[in-house]
């Protein structure tokens, strides 16, 4: 069976991401052969994407209807599917044939009720099973609170877009809105390229000495350890199982406006970003808890799992797609290493990721060798224990969005049954001029006691990290 993206892409340069002619049948990404590959029938919800805007105001239902189909016209992404063809794993860009808007009406006596009614509604609708061959994988419903309150859930396959994609969606929705309702049509800059360009431009890239030169940089990386990296964190209380299917638990933990500043401050004056400091953090914390189970230099050899945006070039600011890439982290260090030196030496960890991040993981896994190839997309129960730290949000501060005139507008969460997959994810958020950390963890691995025993590690160290950067390790803990 012929892989069509081999025998149609032409060769690319790091540089270059071009238009290429549109076929019946065109190549898919790595990222999305590895899903065809050995999860294409496995709906879990972690491979749903719901996000939900709230707008309060004398909402035109039509109208919405109109931009949101205007959003499926414009990036060809979320006209995508995958049929199953004698040619191998495909992508065929669909019709522009409008979007359906499924309407419902919420119940309840308050609008509390009927708000929680509505989400939970949006919430249902949207984890439906996706159509990988057949599709659509880009759906959209809105639920009627009342009069003047409404909420819209974008849903779609995470197999064709990414999280910068969602926002990309949500301002081109809002403008075309703005336009259609002052009776003019959307003025928005032309698209250099699409999705499958981009496809395209990375299958010719990665191929000779630069897949060479980028495996051979991760193959070291990841030398001695798995290319979905273990934790290597236990909870001896949990050693015999919950004996129940796993559960998701969230544990937040504000550091306050002072702590907040203070973080930002030694970022500053150690010429690196929020995220570095805080990667650094979680790692150490890491070490000390590792150390109940290994050596030190075992334990020092510490690696997290993250995403990266994969948006180097100008002309990907604006493209619908799954242009990310998960990568791992691995930064080693000692007990005597100072808080400062495990700073520079993670802020080189993550500056080497991003030089490399054009391979993807899928495509690493790949060529390594891994049998972890695919693991991501099969039963979340098998998968390796890792830690993944979600760094973006402690970096991005992104605009308000910008609703049409007489309506407010803010994203709101739509409730998603996260299936739980590594064992242990820490999201970092900016808040009010403050900083929220907030750990998950799976309830049949760590116990709350566990959880909150290294969340106030990490807001210990952090606090007094901020104070004197030169304290070592072993001085902390």
């Amino acid at each position: 069976m012929t892989d069509p993206a081999t025998a149609t892409t032409a060769p690319a340069t790091a540089l270059a991401i071009t238009r290429v002619p549109r076929t019946p049948l065109m190549p898919v990404s790595f990222m999305q052969q590895e899903r065809l590959e050995t999860g294409r029938d496995t709906q879990l919800v972690n491979n749903k994407i719901a996000v939900g805007v709230r707008f309060d105001g004398p909402l035109d239902i039509g109208l919405l209807e109109k931009c949101v189909s205007f959003v499926g016209s414009r990036h060809e992404s979320l006209r995508t599917t995958f049929p199953v063809t004698d040619e191998g794993y495909v992508l065929r860009i669909g019709a522009d044939t409008g979007v359906a808007l499924r309407v419902f009406t919420a119940r309840g006596a308050t609008r509390e009720l009927r708000l929680a009614d509505a989400l939970r509604v949006l919430s249902d609708d949207a984890c439906r099973d996706y159509d990988l061959s057949a599709g659509p994988l880009f759906r959209a419903a809105v639920a009627r609170v009342d009069e003047n309150v409404h909420v819209l859930c974008l849903a779609m396959d995470h197999i064709i877009i990414d999280a910068w994609s969602v926002r990309v969606m949500i301002d081109d929705m809002l403008a075309a809105y703005t336009a259609h309702a002052a009776g003019r049509e959307p003025d928005l800059p032309a698209l250099p390229v699409q999705f499958p360009d981009y496809v395209a431009w990375e299958r010719g890239y990665l191929g000779g000495p630069a897949l060479d030169r980028l495996v051979g940089y991760w193959r070291k990386q990841l030398d001695g350890i798995d290319a979905i990296p273990s934790s290597g964190l236990v909870d001896p209380a949990m050693a015999g199982g919950s004996g129940r299917p796993p559960r998701l638990v969230k544990l937040a933990r504000p550091l306050g406006h002072q702590l907040a500043a203070d973080i930002k401050g030694l970022a500053q004056s150690e010429g690196t970003s929020v995220t570095g400091v805080v990667s650094a953090a979680v790692k150490a914390t890491m070490w000390k808890h590792r150390r109940t189970t290994m050596g030190d230099e075992q334990a020092g050899d510490v690696a997290t799992f993250g995403s990266l945006a994969n948006r180097a070039r100008p002309e990907t600011q604006r493209l619908v797609g799954y242009l990310s890439t998960v990568t791992t982290l691995r930064t080693v260090f000692r007990g005597e290493n100072t808080f400062r030196e495990v700073v520079a030496l993670d802020a080189r960890t993550l500056w080497n990721a991003l030089r490399h991040q054009r391979i993807p993981h899928s495509l690493i896994m790949k060529e390594i060798g891994s049998p972890l190839y695919g693991a991501r997309y099969r039963d979340p129960k098998a998968m390796p224990s890792y830690m993944n730290f979600d760094f973006d949000l402690l970096e991005t501060t992104q605009e308000p969005l910008r609703p049409p005139p007489g309506l407010a507008a803010r994203v709101v969460t739509i409730p998603n049954p996260e299936v739980p997959r590594g064992g242990l994810r820490i999201i970092g958020y900016q808040m009010d001029g403050g900083m929220t950390l907030e750990l998950r963890y799976r309830d049949d691995r760590f116990s709350a006691g566990w959880a909150a025993g290294f969340m106030g590690d990490l807001h210990r160290l952090l606090a007094q990290v901020s104070e004197d950067p030169e304290t070592k390790l072993n001085k902390i803990f």
